[in-house]
Parts: C-alpha cells; sequence; structure tokens
C-alpha cells in the first residue's frame, strides 16, 4: 500500500473515530466527561482533515504561495501566538491554584493543547508556509540559478 492510500485510509479511521466519539459525547450528561469526548471527537476530525492533505501534498504539487498570504499567515499566526501564551500561563495559575483534581485534569489537558498548538504554528510558518512561498528571490533562481540555460532561450 503507497503512502497516499495509507493517508486516505487513515483519514477515513480517523473520520468514522470522529463519528462515534461525537455521538457518544451528545448522549452524556456529565459536562466534563461529554468536553471531553467532544474534544476528542475534534481532534480526530482534525487528523481526518491532516491525512487528506497529506494525501493532495503526496498527489499532486501545490501552489505557492504569495508574499501577501504569507503575510497574513504569519499575521495570524503570531496573533495566536501570543494569545496561547497567555493562556498557558492563564492555565499554569489556575494549575497551582485549584486542589480539585477533576479541575486539574481538564486544566492540564488545556495547558498541554497550548504548548502543542504554540509549538505547530511556529513550525508551519517556517516548514511550509515561508518555504512554499513564491518571493521574487525564488522567481530569479528558477529563472537564472536553477535553469540549464540561466534565463537564455533553451540552448
Amino acid at each position: 500500500m503507497s503512502a497516499l492510500e495509507k493517508a486516505l485510509e487513515y483519514s477515513e479511521i480517523e473520520e468514522k473515530y470522529a463519528r462515534e466519539l461525537q455521538s457518544l459525547a451528545s448522549r452524556i450528561k456529565h459536562p466534563a466527561l461529554r468536553a471531553i469526548f467532544a474534544g476528542i471527537a475534534k481532534d480526530s476530525e482534525k487528523h481526518s482533515l491532516l491525512y487528506k492533505s497529506i494525501a493532495e501534498l503526496l498527489a499532486r504539487t501545490q501552489p505557492f504561495i504569495s508574499v501577501e498570504e504569507l503575510r497574513e499567515v504569519s499575521a495570524v499566526i503570531e496573533r495566536h501566538v501570543e494569545t496561547e501564551a497567555k493562556m498557558l500561563e492563564e492555565a499554569k495559575r489556575l494549575l497551582e491554584s485549584t486542589n480539585d483534581p477533576r479541575v486539574k485534569l481538564l486544566v492540564a489537558a488545556i495547558a498541554d493543547d497550548e504548548a502543542e498548538h504554540h509549538a505547530l504554528l511556529f513550525s508551519v510558518k517556517k516548514r511550509i508556509a515561508e518555504l512554499e512561498t513564491l518571493t521574487e528571490q525564488v522567481l530569479w533562481d528558477m529563472v537564472w540559478r536553477d535553469s540549464p540555460w540561466h534565463g537564455a532561450p533553451g540552448g
């Protein structure tokens, strides 16, 4: 089985799992359990989308990102990272101020997610957005440096 086929299969598995968990969450009355199962269902939906995007990356060449799109992505990431950092600090304060093990468990889960999102956003910016942006320098390198004819007619 190819990596493309595996990605599509895993996407379907995650999608099915998300539906099952969401169904369970909708039947449970306890707010913490309902929230945990619904949250995990959303993570499975996210995983399904990520596997689909892996399949897309493997199946075809992706379009370049424009410089304007990179600016927008960078600005949103920076704002989100700032917010995530503040929320992580708040979660840490809440962890220190409560003795209820149920609350500690839920806040610890939130803090872990905030830290993970923080790292993921930085990686996305560096490893995808910046690398796949069509800048003027990339364009000139394609025409001159990377071309066997260095911009001259073919040959």
